[in-house]
């Protein structure tokens, strides 16, 4: 017997569980209780991201990272260690905060946390361990820069900043190599070890002592400094402006089309990452509907924005083949005009909307995507209703908040055009196209 399909109703708004807080020593424990989520993520924040590295240590972090998986005793000894938990490890470094954590089953948090602790504060740091991970990581980097888009994506923090900024998060290839075993010591004595930072803690807390937990965690660190931010200078030259990174006899482009853009805190969320969707971060955006479904060009195109403490970029990025590297930078731009000058369209306005509203019960319904919200909030100090914030941003966008966010937020006259590429075969064809000077650098050229 056949039946028919219900009708959908109208989509419920979403509420983002208010956190707990609770101070513990030096440092500060954010949970949220989600009752039958028995496998619960625990995430250590400490504000030691790329962006404060000292200019001779950078990397250190990344490095730092890599070798926390060595555990207490070293050589590797962390996994198997907390997989007798059922425990995950988590390490990853951004260019604001470095997080640690794990994903454990409820009835083993207490064992695993204690684990956790040692392996964060008191690892082996063998010098060993240490020069063997730096070699891993200094050969992964090639091996990813032998992808053009990756390399495009590298290329990029030179042309936009000086400082910190100008060389990609793990160091570079040349200053990483100099990060030694004492280095990543003193890096891990002067933060990890003896700040407190702040603990995140979400799942099925009942009978869970969240402030033993913090105990555990913190033990007799000092509380985490007030970070000073200051937003990092551009590197002198004119703008717009061509970077071409040679790869002789290639025949496909990677493009990024990048401009600075303000820090988080400067941004309405909403419009701006609204702008940015309609831009190329959804699969009708107008960059992918032009450059892949009109001409042809590409499998994908996509724009976003990438917002931090202290400054923000923009960019565009897709792969082409060769001969149309340069109409594709033309189109790019001309899309960025057309958005700037008419505005969106109804139908764009409802699908940022609808893309960033109606799935946020699936978004949300782990504990591992709580613990990653919980983390923003502590990395940015954002307020505890913040995902409701944004929401509700979402919920009121109007086509007159979209249109003056594509005014205030996209600037194509301060651009940057990376192109990854044969230099040979796409020299005269970048310079025709009179988006500005072009240069020509070699990927070893880069990071020096």
């Amino acid at each position: 017997m056949s039946q028919n399909r219900p009708d959908l109703g109208t989509p419920a708004s979403y509420t983002f569980p208010r956190p707990q807080r609770i101070t513990v020593g030096g440092g500060t424990v954010v949970a949220i209780d989600v009752p039958g989520q028995y496998l619960v993520s625990v995430r250590l924040v400490h504000p030691y991201g790329g962006a404060v590295e000292p200019l001779d240590a950078m990397g250190v972090g990344a490095l730092t990272s890599e070798v926390l998986e060595d555990g207490p005793d070293g050589n590797s000894s962390l996994a198997p260690a907390l997989e007798r938990h059922g425990a995950e490890w988590v390490s990853r470094v951004n260019w604001d905060g470095f997080i640690t954590g794990l994903d454990v089953p409820v009835g083993r948090l207490g064992e695993a946390v204690r684990l956790f602790a040692d392996a964060v504060r008191r690892p082996a740091l063998n010098p060993d361990d240490i020069v063997r991970r730096r070699d891993q990581l200094l050969e992964r980097f090639w091996l990813e820069a032998a992808t053009a888009g990756t390399l495009a994506m590298r290329s990029l923090g030179g042309q936009l900043f000086t400082g910190r900024y100008a060389t990609p998060l793990a160091g570079g290839p040349v200053r990483l190599a100099d990060v030694s075993p004492e280095t990543v010591a003193s890096f891990h004595s002067d933060t990890l070890a003896s700040v407190a930072g702040t603990l995140v803690v979400v799942g099925d807390l009942s009978g869970v002592d969240l402030t033993d937990l913090g105990k555990t965690v913190f033990g007799d660190t000092a509380p985490t400094p007030e970070r000073v931010i200051t937003a990092p200078a551009p590197p002198p030259g004119p703008l717009p402006r061509v970077l071409i990174v040679d790869r002789p006899g290639s025949v496909q482009s990677a493009l990024v089309i990048a401009h600075r853009a303000p820090s988080r805190s400067q941004v309405d969320l909403p419009r701006a990452e609204g702008i940015g969707e309609v831009l190329g971060g959804m699969f009708g955006s107008r960059l992918n509907l032009e450059l892949r479904e009109r001409l042809g060009y590409t499998y994908g195109a996509g724009a976003r924005f990438d917002l931090r403490r202290d400054s923000g970029v923009f960019f565009m990025s897709t792969q082409v083949e060769a001969d149309t590297t340069a109409h594709s930078i033309t189109s790019s731009l001309e899309q960025v005009a057309k958005l700037r000058e008419s505005g969106v369209t109804e139908e764009e306005l409802v699908a940022v909307r609808e893309s960033n509203t109606i799935g946020l019960p699936v978004s949300y319904s782990t504990a591992r995507a709580m613990a990653g919200s919980l983390v923003d909030m502590v990395v940015h100090d954002l307020p505890d209703d913040h995902v409701d914030r944004v929401r509700a941003g979402y919920e009121r966008l109007t086509k007159e908040a979209l249109d003056s966010a594509a005014v205030e937020y996209l600037r194509p006259e301060e651009a940057v055009v990376i192109v990854v590429g044969d230099a040979e075969r796409l020299g005269s064809p970048l310079t025709d196209i009179g988006v500005g000077p072009v240069e020509v650098r070699t990927p070893d050229e880069l990071w020096v």
